[in-house]
């Protein structure tokens, strides 16, 4: 009902303004009038699955459309001058950078081709206690008419009393993420649908320190957690909530067990790492993914940092099969010749674009050509992996001899397998290896499970795993 009455009353405006126009302009007014009320339309339906969680300021609709850009946008106005303000502030930033990727420009400042694009902005605001406002925004981008299957979630907070913004640090605990972490875990995985959806390594995903509790809304009922689709879940499961009561982020953690080694029987169990570089390619890399979900596998995706903000959602799918993504550099350069400071440039931009991706910096490296010298070494804060099979799929392009050179390599138990995730054919190799490989009675890990099963060590930044280490 609140919605069809949001949507008769914004009709209505739109129609107000848009009368008295003489007749030399009325062809293009009822033009104009119909893209406006269809993009209303569709403000309209994405603002309603919101409207429920608003329990904080009047809704403030912006409709509007220049060039080939829209915007469908929704916050809130608090009735705090300060507040008001900063939210403003937030809403500017959010167009900008809209802005900003949908109209690119070449080196030289020349616009390149435009793509229509429809900028959706949704809230939701929860008072927790008299003066304590969680103000959550919800992002979607429409390209070319089709919308992304991905939300870009920011979770702000705000002192009504002070009118004044606070950190969300300033909310948190001593154990906040270690609470968090705890009870997440096994509600997800003693839950309904959830347990029977969860996927990745997710004791991974959910450490303490993995990020995924920085961002949280304060509610009556408890912390309200938000996390990314395809993060943990399947993509159907969509964005997925968790509201953990406050007594239960109170409580007292115990100290962790100490590590105990790992036991006989797995160091025993016959292990094998798939390894793809040169990625992401939404095709082939996306064909890769198929079959390692298909025969729950594992793999290690070493992608450049140039790619990973280019193809975000392929990413995002590779973590959430389990796999482990780490770092091939930005742009593929030989770091055996570049300065001190052009290789602290790289390892700074490839780490933004993994956080900006998957909200944290990449832990394992594989230089580009396997180029990295001692001095080279000293400056990478990741652990540095190499390879003792190479398959030369680069160089033959064809299924068929890629398979033939990891069935020739004899004992895989142990070995990790070089290919490249930008290629049909080795696509099309992994389709007919991973079940092989399985018949063989070999488990597919990625490459730090592999050092910590067969070799009982926690993986070390600094150090390279290389052809002798995995033979």
């Amino acid at each position: 009902m609140r919605m069809k009455r949001m949507l008769a009353f914004l009709l209505m405006g739109i129609l107000l303004l848009s009368c008295g126009c003489s007749a030399n302009s009325s062809s293009f007014s009822l033009l104009n009038r119909k893209k406006t009320l269809e993009l209303t339309e569709k403000g309209v339906s994405y603002w309603a699955q919101y409207l429920e969680q608003q329990e904080v300021g009047k809704p403030q609709d912006v409709v509007e459309q220049e060039d080939h850009l829209s915007y469908l946008l929704q916050y809130p106005e608090i009735g705090k001058e300060r507040i008001d303000a900063r939210i403003s502030e937030i809403v500017t930033e959010i167009r900008n950078a809209f802005d900003a990727e949908f109209t690119p420009t070449d080196e030289a400042g020349k616009e390149k081709k435009k793509t229509d694009a429809i900028l959706y902005l949704g809230y939701e605001s929860y008072l927790a206690k008299e003066n304590q406002l969680s103000l959550v925004f919800f992002e979607t981008h429409e390209t070319n008419g089709a919308l992304s299957p991905h939300t870009q979630i920011q979770v702000f907070h705000f002192d009504l009393e002070k009118d004044a913004e606070v950190t969300a640090e300033s909310l948190q605990g001593n154990s906040f993420a270690k609470n968090a972490s705890a009870y997440t875990e096994k509600y997800f995985t003693t839950t309904e649908p959830y347990k029977n959806g969860i996927f990745g390594n997710y004791k991974t995903l959910l450490a303490p320190d993995a990020g995924r509790f920085d961002r949280f809304a304060l509610t009556k009922d408890g912390v309200l957690f938000y996390f990314d689709r395809y993060d943990l879940f399947p993509g159907s499961y969509g964005v997925v909530r968790l509201t953990i009561p406050y007594a239960e982020m109170q409580k007292k953690i115990e100290e962790p067990k100490k590590e105990t080694p790992v036991p006989k029987e797995i160091r025993n169990k016959k292990m094998v790492a798939l390894t793809y570089d040169d990625g992401p390619n939404p095709k082939a890399t996306n064909a890769i993914l198929d079959v390692l979900e298909k025969y729950d596998a594992r793999a290690t995706f070493f992608d450049l940092g140039s790619l990973v903000e280019k193809y975000p959602d392929v990413v995002k799918r590779e973590e959430a099969l389990g796999c482990e993504v780490g770092s091939h550099s930005y742009d593929h350069k030989n770091f055996n010749k570049l300065t001190n400071a052009e290789i602290a440039a790289d390892v700074q931009k490839t780490a933004a674009a993994f956080r900006k991706v998957l909200g944290r910096d990449p832990a394992i490296f594989r230089p580009p050509y396997g180029n990295c010298k001692d001095s080279v070494k000293k400056q990478l804060p990741m652990s540095i992996y190499l390879w003792s099979v190479d398959t030369l799929d680069w160089k033959s392009r064809d299924a068929k001899a890629i398979v033939d050179v990891v069935k020739s390599a004899g004992n895989l138990d142990g070995k990790v397998i070089l290919m490249h995730g930008i290629y049909g054919s080795t696509a099309e190799a992994t389709a007919t290896l991973v079940p092989y490989l399985q018949k063989q009675g070999y488990e597919l890990v990625t490459v730090t499970e592999l050092v910590e099963a067969k070799h009982g060590e926690t993986p070390q930044k600094g150090k390279i795993y290389g052809y002798s280490y995995f033979k």
